[in-house]
């Protein structure tokens, strides 16, 4: 079977998939080649790894039978050329403790306004006690976490331990009850989610990117967050991105604390990751969508990646498989 790394490994690759073959059980054999050996080998692969996300590279593979990505996100697949063939997709879900701490880190941030105050005593303005100017503690506060998948239940499990009060949103918000009763006080269908901003001080976004979820957050929505902060590590476009920049600028919400954002430069170019002045503003925090992207999850992802194709290969059932419809 041959796979090709549309998306380059990473450095101990080989130390990965020996792993995946030793727990695995698996003797047989796999040829892997990297993106600069596309054009010789498109014609055979049967299993891709990474993002595809041009569908001519798709329509090439005649024998492609599985795009399989290292990571969670799938938005950029052309779904239309795969359901198209009958290609499976299948994803990596193993950066949900990462990004969960992310997320979290953020919550802090902006409860203590810390990045405020390192940029200013940098310029030597004092805040805090000094100016009489407190902070506030998450202790007793109500997050609400708006999809609570792999990732919306680490985030509620690490606000529990801090005796939050924790709402929250699922597509079926009957399934795997069992795995959030302990950690989750109400869940509410996704219809419900002004009720969990109004009842929020916190509003955390876990949700993937489809077409149901794209501006789910929109002018409306974000009336509801007048002295309030949102925290988004799904994806930008889950948000509206004007209204979210028109909110944070008129004072509606209190802060924000974005990883997932409008517009990605290419590699090794620099680039403001939206077509407005978020960076001009004062209550936002931004990070460069690294939430996920942590040595630990690297490792597990590639890890999953790797038993995945191995299950492939051997003609077993394999996991995380994208419904192409849904497109999660």
């Amino acid at each position: 079977m041959k796979v090709l790394f549309f998306q380059n490994p990473p450095k101990n690759w080989e130390e990965l998939l020996n792993k995946a073959k030793e727990e695995e059980n698996f003797k047989g054999e796999i040829d892997f080649y990297f993106n600069n050996e596309m054009d010789k080998v498109i014609n055979d692969v049967e299993v891709i790894i990474g993002g595809v996300s041009d569908g001519d590279i798709i329509k090439k593979a005649k024998n492609l039978k599985l795009i399989q990505s290292p990571y969670a996100g799938v938005d950029p697949i052309p779904f239309d050329v795969i359901r198209e063939k009958g290609i499976l997709v299948s994803n990596a879900h193993e950066n949900a403790l990462s990004v969960a701490e992310h997320g979290f880190a953020l919550m802090l941030a902006l409860s203590k306004s810390l990045i405020i105050h390192d940029r200013e005593l940098r310029k030597s303005v004092w805040h805090g006690w000094l100016a009489n100017e407190p902070n506030f503690e998450i202790y007793g506060k109500t997050l609400g976490i708006i999809g609570l998948g792999s990732i919306g239940r680490e985030m509620a499990k690490r606000a529990k331990a801090f005796g939050m009060k924790v709402v929250g949103t699922k597509k079926d918000s009957n399934k795997d009850i069992d795995k959030l009763k302990d950690y989750v006080d109400e869940i509410y269908p996704m219809e419900k989610i002004d009720e969990v901003i109004k009842k929020s001080l916190f509003i955390f976004l876990s949700v993937p990117l489809t077409k149901e979820t794209e501006n789910l957050i929109s002018e409306k929505e974000l009336s509801l967050m007048k002295d309030k902060y949102l925290i988004n590590i799904s994806r930008g476009r889950v948000v509206n991105e004007e209204a979210l920049y028109n909110a944070l600028k008129n004072g509606i919400l209190k802060g924000a604390a974005i990883d997932v954002w409008y517009v990605y430069p290419k590699s090794g170019e620099k680039s403001y990751p939206s077509k407005y002045p978020f960076h001009e503003l004062d209550n936002i925090i931004m990070t460069p969508h690294s939430g996920g992207f942590t040595v630990e999850s690297l490792q597990r992802n590639w890890l999953f990646t790797f038993k995945n194709i191995i299950k492939f290969a051997k003609g077993e059932k394999i996991e995380n498989i994208v419904n192409p419809e849904k497109q999660y």
